[in-house]
């Protein structure tokens, strides 16, 4: 006997005449597999092969081999030493045994984060006479130095700087190049770059040697009234020697304004011929202009903005004038009514309505769909207007959404995702608070997940953001929209299948199919039986084939590896138990339902003849020819096989019986109240209560009965206790699988002893019925009610008399009501007849 675990045993030898000598004896040892904990260390770049596996192991026994084995980017071992290196990036199975024979596999990764550098700007700056610093900036992500740059001179020579550990500030590096350059005026000379980081990754630039270089007439129109032009010709003294000269010279040549170190000038008149004149201390050069007169007050530009409001189904107007330093006021003229907000707001829009103190380069809003004229009018008094349209597809359209992707516990999923119509349509999602996002980006679609959630409630809102503040035409600020959805995470609960199977009988084997319930457990689901009369492996359908009478253990296992068995007895079969909703009482409305399965198809037969077919049945309202046998008939089809069964139900007003019970009544004897029922068919019954009730609602045990099974079958019990004044009963019958249900009730008044007894309650051709009833000081009444509340009979009885007989040739088959008043006292018991 190998590999025993540490522990006590008992060992038994028998030898061929049946002798038996047993001994006890102990193993004893403190064995555990190995137990791996893997170090790593990536490589440096995505395409070298420097990274390196350390496993490190407890327990097991010595010595240990180490192996990488398939899949694996690299195949090594088995080897003594825990270390692999020269490893590129990937995935690796990494695999320890023992001497034992014993061996653990673990998967790690290795990834190399890939890096990036991209040219940014170049500043040019005066150092001397035709000599500059050119400082240089690159965005750098993951750090990989040395970088080298390389820098080729508009005279061809090239220059080359090797940064070995360079500092960043904010992910940012800069290099500055000293070179000697000399401009000619009117040159465009480029200094292209190239920048490349260890791993060999690089980016080139291409900046501008002489930007700023030339003078430029920039004309800019005056903040105030005016409408002439103010010039400025060199933005950039930084490629100067600190003092530079600016002279301004007319059409006629005279000298007009010399200033030091601005190149500003304004308040001379319109005019063709002007030259402005620059000395520094390396060169002059001069720029011959036109001063142009400004032009009249005009909107410039404008554009539709759908990204820029937070409400649905609006958008907002960018607007811009020429005079750019000018206020101005902007008049919505005319356009839609009103506009209607996603919450159903109406704002009605006032005409003309004027909004004030609007910069040039605002938004204003919000606009629905429709026709507008605006005016802007500035503070000198000139105006000018645009007509813009607004289309549905112009406005902000947003969507959002939260789904569940059920997982095992503490394992589930949240997936959100937003879409918008607009180009930059910005919004915040948060969930709880454990998930807080800002999306505004160009996408159209953005998706997001949050996981490894536990059961619960969770509340996702969707708040809408605009990208800048407009200026609100005619309303007050309306707020932002917010969307909100909430995810309930059910607990996870162990898979389970319905303990009855679906059966279909081809010839003398079975087709059975599994009836999983989809609300538990986690799915992909697999199915195997276990134990019983043949097993199987694992298989994904829940559908058996060619399976023998007898009982047999299946089990379920979900996608978290839990499993669920359960025995099921597979013999023929068998239509399952009707559950049943609702009152079933003349005027009600009741619903019968039986078990869904992809594999059943039922037909139901109406008391009426009339058919209809599904796993559920409603009837509203109850009315009398509504009362009596339901069939059902159940069609299993499975693996090609089909069967079909039938299995019939009565149904009496107020209650639906999966079992037919002919009547229930009593009678005073002694004192005591006898009792007595009888049921047509027992089948599937396990046993009777009989219960009473002082108030007609609260009943209480007072015996129970055996069902002895069979047919036509009578039972008795009597009640010995009785209470003072009126008294309720009725029986309570209790199904093999655990059904319940309840016979209509009965009552006695114990003031008046004198008993009340209806025969027979099962009512053959047209037998007459005979009641026995008190003894009464004045005439009492016999009534013979359906259960639909029709008075069919009405039967005097005299003074004095105890006994009558009823005519029932004209009543049609079903159930009915036998009635008795007398001595302000009511008694009832039912009839059937057939």
């Amino acid at each position: 006997m190998k590999a025993l675990a540490p522990g006590a045993y008992t060992v038994q030898v028998t030898d061929n005449c049946n002798t038996t000598v047993t001994r006890n004896f102990t193993v004893t040892g403190t064995y555990a597999v190995p137990s791996l904990a893997i170090t790593t260390q990536s490589p440096g770049c995505p395409n070298s092969s420097d990274g390196s596996i350390t496993i490190n192991v407890t327990n097991g026994r010595a010595p240990l081999t180490y192996s990488l084995i398939s899949p694996s980017p690299v195949i090594a071992g088995p080897q003594a030493n825990n270390v692999f290196t020269g490893l590129p990036a990937g995935t690796y199975t990494c695999q320890v045994t023992d001497s034992c024979g014993n061996f653990q596999t673990r998967t790690v990764g290795l990834s190399a984060t890939p890096s990036s550098v991209s040219f940014i700007n170049a500043s040019v700056q005066y150092v001397a006479c035709d000599s500059f610093a050119v400082i240089l900036t690159f965005n750098i992500s993951n750090y990989k130095p040395p970088y080298t740059i390389t820098a080729t001179l508009p005279n061809g020579s090239v220059v080359t700087h090797v940064l070995t550990a360079p500092s960043l500030s904010s992910g940012y590096l800069k290099d500055t190049f000293n070179i000697r350059y000399h401009h000619t005026t009117g040159a465009n000379d480029q200094l292209p770059i190239t920048i490349t980081n260890q791993c060999g990754v690089s980016a080139t630039g291409n900046p501008t040697l002489s930007s700023g270089m030339d003078m430029s007439p920039n004309g800019n129109l005056p903040s105030g009234c005016a409408n002439q032009y103010t010039y400025t010709f060199d933005n950039y003294p930084q490629l100067h020697c600190g003092t530079v000269t600016y002279t301004l010279v007319s059409p006629t040549g005279t000298v007009l304004a010399t200033q030091t170190n601005n190149s500003t000038f304004s308040g001379y008149p319109t005019g063709t011929g002007y030259k402005v004149i620059r000395q520094d201390c390396c060169k002059k050069d001069t720029l011959v202009f036109d001063w142009a007169a400004g032009p009249p007050f005009q909107i410039s530009y404008t554009q539709n903005l759908g990204y820029a409001p937070c409400r649905e189904g609006m958008t907002s107007l960018y607007i811009t004038y020429n005079y750019g330093g000018r206020l101005a006021d902007i008049v919505l003229v005319s356009g839609p009514p009103s506009v209607t907000f996603a919450d159903g707001t109406v704002h009605t829009y006032t005409y003309p309505d004027t909004t004030t103190n609007v910069w040039s380069g605002s938004g204003i809003g919000y606009f629905g769909p429709g026709t507008y004229k605006i005016y802007a009018v500035d503070h000198c008094g000139n105006k000018d207007s645009v007509t813009k349209t607004f289309a549905l597809t112009d406005v902000r359209h947003t969507a959002f959404s939260a789904s569940l992707e059920k997982g095992c516990t503490n394992n589930n999923k949240i997936l959100l995702n937003a879409t918008s119509s607009g180009w930059y349509d910005a919004g915040n999602v948060t969930v709880n608070s454990i998930y807080s996002q800002h999306f505004g980006t160009s996408a159209l679609s953005i998706s997001d997940s949050i996981v490894s959630l536990s059961a619960g409630t969770y509340y996702a809102t969707y708040t809408y953001q605009d990208s800048y503040g407009p200026a609100w035409v005619g309303m007050a600020n309306p707020g932002c929209d917010v969307i909100k959805d909430t995810i309930v995470i059910p607990a996870y609960t162990q898979p389970a299948f319905n303990p009855s199977a679906a059966v279909a009988l081809c010839g003398a084997t079975r087709q059975v199919a599994l009836l999983p319930d989809t609300t538990t457990g986690v799915s992909p689901y697999q199915y195997q039986i276990i134990a019983g009369p043949t097993t199987t492996s694992v298989q994904s359908s829940p559908e058996f084939p060619n399976l023998s009478a007898g009982t047999y253990t299946f089990q379920m296992t979900d996608a978290c590896a839990n499993s669920y068995s359960h025995s099921i007895s597979i013999n023929n079969l068998a239509v399952p138990n009707v559950a049943t909703t609702g009152s079933t009482c003349i005027g009600g409305a009741a619903t019968f339902t039986l078990p869904a399965s992809p594999f059943f198809n039922y037909s139901w037969q109406l008391p009426n003849g009339s058919t209809r077919t599904g796993n559920m049945l409603a009837i509203n309202p109850v009315t009398s020819s509504s009362i009596g046998t339901y069939t059902v008939s159940l069609t299993s089809t499975i693996g090609g096989c089909t069967n079909t069964i039938s299995k019939s139900y009565v149904l009496n007003a107020c209650q639906v019986l999966a079992e037919t019970l002919l009547h229930f009544s009593g009678d005073w004897k002694n004192g005591n109240i006898q009792l007595s029922w009888q049921m047509a068919d027992e089948t599937d019954m396990s046993y009777y209560i009989v219960e009473r009730s002082t108030d007609g609602s609260v009943f209480t045990p007072v015996q129970q009965a055996e069902a002895t099974g069979g047919t036509l079958k009578t039972y008795t019990a009597t009640d010995t206790n009785v209470p003072a004044g009126v008294v309720y009963y009725r029986l309570q019958m209790v199904e093999n699988s655990g059904a319940i249900h309840y016979s209509s009730i009965i009552s006695f008044n114990n003031a008046n002893t004198q008993s009340f007894n209806v025969y027979p309650s099962l009512i053959t051709g047209n037998t007459p019925v005979t009641v026995i009833c008190p003894v009464t000081s004045h005439t009492s009444f016999i009534r013979v009610i359906s259960v639909d509340g029709k008075v069919w009979q009405t039967v005097p009885i005299a003074a004095g008399t105890t006994k009558t007989r009823i005519d029932v040739t004209n009543l049609a088959r079903g159930n009915y009501f036998v009635v008795f008043t007398g001595n302000d006292n009511v008694m009832a018991t039912q009839v059937w007849k057939e």
